[in-house]
Parts: structure tokens; C-alpha cells; sequence
């Protein structure tokens, strides 16, 4: 007896220290499922995925050991960047997105992913550099860009 005027008194300053309002959800319109309210927020994120996103964006210096790793000039894709960089092909790293998406950043233009960041920056996009370029790549620094994945491609 004594257990359950306890459990009601505390049932009661629960009830009043929340509030007596319980937090309902919006009225669904006639016809409307939870499975279409689903679909309806599926296509509302890839819509804004597509849209684009401002993002960090950095610098790297291909052929740099201590910016990349013991080959420093092969990619993640296994390509040799430091070659295709010094032809002036635009190429970036980024996890966000399947090797060689094309990515467009403002300000910048079109680069191809062919290379990864490391994990604790998986939201960058790391803009691949010449070794020579070590200065430019520091200037650069960390940047708030629009990037937006280009359609039609992975």
C-alpha cells in the first residue's frame, strides 16, 4: 500500500514538473501514412544532398610524405596524383562521396576524387597541390566553400 501512494506521488511531480501538456505530433491530412511521411523525408535529403553544402576546404601537397603517407604520390584510387596534378588536372580528396565524383567548389572550379582524407576529417574536401606548392597549400589554409556534387556522376 504504502509502494503505491510513493509510485502516484511520483507519478504526480513528474506530471507537474514536466508540465501538464504532453507534446502530441502534427495532425496527419487525410490519406497521409507514416510510410509516405518517410518517403517524403528520403527524397527531402537527397534533394538537399544534390542541392550542396558549405563545407571546410583544404590544401595538400601530393609527393609530400608528411602530408600523405609512405607512397606519397599514389591516391587512395591507386592512381599516381603527383603526375596528374603536374599535367594540371584538378583532383581532391574527400570522403563523402565515391572515388572520382566531380565535385565543383566555388571559387575554385571542377576536381575529381581521387583520393581520401583522413577519417577525423571526413566533411573536408582536401585540394590536391604540386610539391613545389607547399607555401600555397599553408596560405590556402582551412576555407568555408560552397561544394556541390556535380550530377550524373557516382
Amino acid at each position: 500500500m504504502k509502494r503505491t501512494i510513493l509510485l502516484v506521488l511520483v507519478n504526480a511531480v513528474v506530471f507537474f514538473w514536466m508540465g501538464s501538456r504532453a507534446e502530441m505530433p502534427a495532425p496527419r491530412p487525410p490519406g497521409v501514412g507514416p510510410e509516405i511521411m518517410a518517403v517524403d523525408i528520403q527524397a527531402e535529403v537527397v534533394e538537399n544532398r544534390a542541392a550542396g553544402l558549405v563545407r571546410e576546404v583544404t590544401a595538400y601537397n601530393v609527393g609530400v610524405r608528411e602530408q600523405t603517407g609512405d607512397e606519397p604520390c599514389i591516391g587512395a584510387t591507386g592512381r599516381d596524383l603527383c603526375r596528374l596534378v603536374a599535367r594540371g588536372l584538378k583532383v581532391c580528396a574527400a570522403n563523402f562521396v565515391d572515388p572520382e565524383t566531380i565535385l565543383h567548389i566555388e571559387g575554385y572550379g571542377e576536381c575529381v576524387v581521387l583520393d581520401r582524407t583522413h577519417r577525423r576529417f571526413a566533411h573536408r574536401v582536401d585540394i590536391a597541390m604540386r610539391t613545389d606548392e607547399v607555401d600555397k597549400a599553408l596560405e590556402f589554409g582551412i576555407q568555408q566553400r560552397y561544394v556541390e556534387v556535380k550530377p550524373g556522376r557516382p
